[in-house]
């Protein structure tokens, strides 16, 4: 299509969202009608009432308030055995006008949002190849990276309660992203988004619904995106919108949201008739990352001993591109004076074994012979034997052994090949503080792959305290 024809096409359909209206007459015969019924009543019971009239705005169905009336009207008439006088009825071919008028306004308003929701989400897509040729960026302190289009800019600043996020294109382009801290309150939030809407409160209003968005995306794109729901945020608490400034030739979108249990607010401007751009807030959410292996958020409160989050939410790596959001809660070793973090659906076993004590940890929804543990080596554990011992006491073949420690001490993968059994998974040796721990993944792939237990057990290691 060509810019003149799209031009004429856009500022056809917004014009027509700025005139909708029923007719001035049969508004007039509605309201008579209903005046004058209410007329005899007060004749007839003494009775006042006050009316109303609230100006309407162009863009609303102005058939909703001549219904109401009509259907006021409509329970005089049906009641006329209460008045001492007789109420005259309106003309009910007014009602049918009216109605009729109604939904033919409803029908063109819903023909007219589909197509202004058609121009926002028609923009071009992105492929695993575009994001190969495409450097990441690091954003908020080097927590997230993002795939930005080559030659594009970014600032970060810090004020009082925000976390502000601009990136700038190399033709004008900007997005801003507005992260709030938790001590923000709705009220606040409400403000910044009303403060946001204001901006741009001489343009045509276009709310977008996420589901549609996220349909859409699903259905043209041909890649796999990391989240459940397209974006990394719940679309449930999410609000869209959209702007097309003619006169300065811009199309405007903002997000309001939630990003990892912290508030946002995203505001996005690019030139109208470069849609090339516009698919740059796509691109920006649906494939942003975390910078490390996990990254959590979302604390509860804090256990009165271990002055430690009873339970929070997590954001863990999978693979090269996926993600996935897991609740953890507190964990206790009180033998070892010990806190770390599990994923709330994990089952924990103790074991206890001649050289040392295990936690084995299982995901019900998995095979029990599949399973990443943690555990404590007891004092004499002979460290030049330590391959030798692990293996035997876990039942693995020697021969299994692969040199994957890559020069990390006390580090024994294992992988059994395809033949027999189908195993592989590796144990680590490590001392803190003067004593000897290890860590284990095993994963039997007849039923399991072993691919997220890497990532909770680092987690989990990661989180370790020592009390």
């Amino acid at each position: 299509m060509s810019h003149n024809r799209h031009d004429d096409e856009l500022r056809t359909i917004l014009k027509q969202k700025q005139k909708v209206k029923i007719s001035k007459q049969v508004r007039e015969k509605s309201l008579q009608s209903f005046q004058e019924g209410l007329n005899q009543l007060d004749k007839g019971r003494s009775l006042t009432r006050k009316k109303n009239h609230k100006k309407r705005r162009s863009q609303l169905i102005g058939g909703i308030a001549t219904l109401t009336a009509a259907g006021i009207a409509g329970l005089l008439i049906a009641n006329t055995n209460f008045l001492e006088d007789e109420v005259v009825p309106a003309n009910p071919t007014d009602y049918e006008e009216e109605i009729r008028g109604g939904e033919t306004v409803q029908i063109q308003q819903n023909e007219e949002e589909d197509a202004l929701l058609e121009e926002i989400f028609d923009r071009p897509t992105f492929d695993y190849d575009d994001l190969n040729g495409m450097r990441t960026n690091n954003i908020y302190n080097d927590t997230f990276s993002v795939y930005l289009p080559s030659g594009w800019s970014i600032e970060e600043s810090h004020v009082e309660d925000e976390h502000f996020i601009q990136v700038t294109g190399n033709e004008g382009q900007t997005m801003n992203l507005s992260l709030f801290d938790e001590s923000v309150t709705e009220e606040v939030l409400e403000e910044r988004k009303q403060e946001a809407l204001a901006a741009f409160a001489h343009l045509n209003q276009v709310d977008v619904p996420p589901d549609r968005l996220i349909e859409h995306m699903r259905m043209n794109f041909t890649i796999s995106f990391p989240y459940k729901e397209v974006f990394p945020f719940s679309m449930e608490s999410t609000e869209m919108f959209a702007f097309f400034d003619e006169d300065e030739g811009k199309f405007i979108e903002i997000y309001v949201s939630e990003l990892f249990g912290q508030s946002m607010i995203y505001t996005a401007q690019y030139p109208l008739h470069t849609k090339e751009s516009w698919t740059a807030s796509w691109l920006f959410f649906t494939y942003l990352g975390t910078v490390g292996e996990s990254y959590t958020y979302g604390e509860g409160e804090r256990h009165p001993d271990y002055e430690r989050p009873t339970e929070k939410k997590a954001l863990l790596r999978i693979g090269a591109f996926g993600y996935e959001e897991i609740h953890l809660e507190l964990f206790e070793i009180e033998e070892l004076r010990i806190t770390s973090y599990i994923p709330t659906d994990i089952s924990v076993e103790q074991m206890e074994h001649d050289y040392f004590t295990e936690w084995r940890f299982f995901n019900p929804e998995v095979s029990e012979k599949s399973f990443y543990s943690f555990g404590k080596l007891k004092e004499g554990f002979p460290l030049d034997r330590g391959k030798e011992i692990m293996f035997e006491t876990f039942g693995i073949d020697p021969s299994y052994h692969e040199d994957l420690g890559g020069g990390t001490p006390h580090h024994y993968a294992y992988y059994s090949g395809m033949d027999d059994a189908f195993i592989d998974g590796s144990i680590e040796l490590f001392e803190q503080s003067g004593e000897w721990y290890y860590k284990h993944k095993h994963a039997d792939r007849e039923d399991y792959n072993g691919g997220v237990f890497m990532q909770r057990l680092q987690l989990f290691i990661d989180s370790l305290e020592w009390h």
